[in-house]
């Protein structure tokens, strides 16, 4: 048992898209004595090809040719495919981890269904919530444990680019292109959860189209916002918006910088995430750029590892992804009703919210 702690966790990858090109392929091949590809999918099986012929692996025929392979001892899901969550289903039958950075908080009854097999089934699960590893949330989780204090509001604001194919993930793109109540709405609930480390006691939230279609048609909200209450009377009020480039030029150049304000117990923060923190405090202004080494990848991947290996982890689990899923089931209903929602109204025979257009 020992020496098999001690060999490579044998990686089957399920979609080889951006995330895959930008953040885990580079990241795995630094971790070469702890991580090894060895097999690929992908919906379009040519790249699959092309990309086991580089990695020297297996390109997989189908999903459960893929899973059900006996070099393979972890799977990760990278890009929604058009099968959606239905290899998290397989790898629970097969009992082996998953890496999961689909997102998770558009369907909660799908994802309900998914713990119950995760939890039946025992096998370890991560989703990526990569807003929790970014430089500047590690600094200020230093920062609020020695010097700052308990955090007791968080205001800020993040604005979103739209989906660019090519570029490096980060918190001004999207993976996928999907409702800002997803991405980024859902990511940063779980960011403001991770600082307070609780569950808000209660959510409200809005949201507005601010440049609507020509033709009189439902148009998908480019801004929105939510308040969140946290225990002992914390609170997050976070606001989010889709920056029209062809509408709005270079605004952004002039448009105060999207950030987060967290003041604390003992003094203030502010951060321009990934890599920049400025902090306050009886000793004066402190101002810190991030080093981006270890990467966001790195950070993830071996928190994925040691979770696996029964090491010490902060990984958040398939848990922490059913409590975001559940506060964005309230903020659907919040928008659609003009109400504050309470914790565990979606566990009270409410009826669902309308599906975002």
């Amino acid at each position: 048992m020992e020496e098999s702690k001690n060999l490579p966790l044998r990686i089957g990858v399920i979609g080889l898209g951006r995330l895959w090109e930008t953040r885990h392929k580079p990241s795995l091949a630094r971790f070469h004595d702890r991580f090894r590809v060895t097999a690929v999918y992908d919906q379009v099986y040519r790249r699959a090809e092309i990309e086991a012929a580089q990695l020297g692996c297996t390109p997989s025929a189908g999903l459960a040719e893929l899973i059900e392979r006996p070099d393979v001892d972890a799977v990760y899901l990278l890009s929604p495919q058009w099968f959606g969550l239905h290899p998290a289903h397989l790898a629970c039958a097969a009992s082996k981890p998953i890496y999961c950075a689909l997102p998770l908080s558009d369907d909660l009854a799908e994802l309900e269904l998914l713990v119950k097999r995760v939890e039946e089934s025992g096998v370890v699960f991560m989703p990526e919530f990569a807003r929790r590893c970014y430089p500047a949330t590690l600094r200020l989780k230093e920062l609020l444990a020695t010097t700052l204090g308990q955090p007791r509001l968080v205001v800020g604001h993040s604005r979103l680019f739209g989906f660019d194919r090519y570029a490096v993930p980060g918190p001004t793109t999207q993976v996928v292109p999907v409702p800002l109540t997803i991405d980024p709405g859902s990511y940063l609930l779980d960011w403001c959860s991770f600082l307070f480390q609780a569950t808000p006691e209660s959510i409200s939230s809005a949201r507005s189209v601010v440049l609507p279609p020509e033709q009189n048609a439902d148009a998908e909200a480019d801004f929105e916002s939510f308040t969140a209450e946290f225990p002992g009377g914390a609170a997050a009020q976070i606001s989010y918006n889709r920056y029209h480039r062809t509408t709005w030029g270079e605004a952004s150049r002039f448009l105060p910088p999207a950030g987060f304000q967290v003041f604390a117990e003992r003094g203030a923060a502010w951060l321009e995430m990934p890599d920049r923190i400025q902090w306050w405090d009886s000793t004066g202004t402190h101002e810190e750029r991030l080093p981006l080494e270890p990467t966001v990848g790195d950070v993830l991947n071996d928190q994925f590892h040691r979770l696996v290996r029964l090491e010490r982890s902060f990984a958040p689990t398939i848990r922490d992804a059913l409590a975001v899923a559940r506060l964005v089931h309230d903020l659907r209903r919040s928008q659609a009703e003009g109400v504050v929602v309470g914790r565990g109204s979606h566990e009270a025979g409410k009826s669902d919210p309308p599906p975002l257009k």
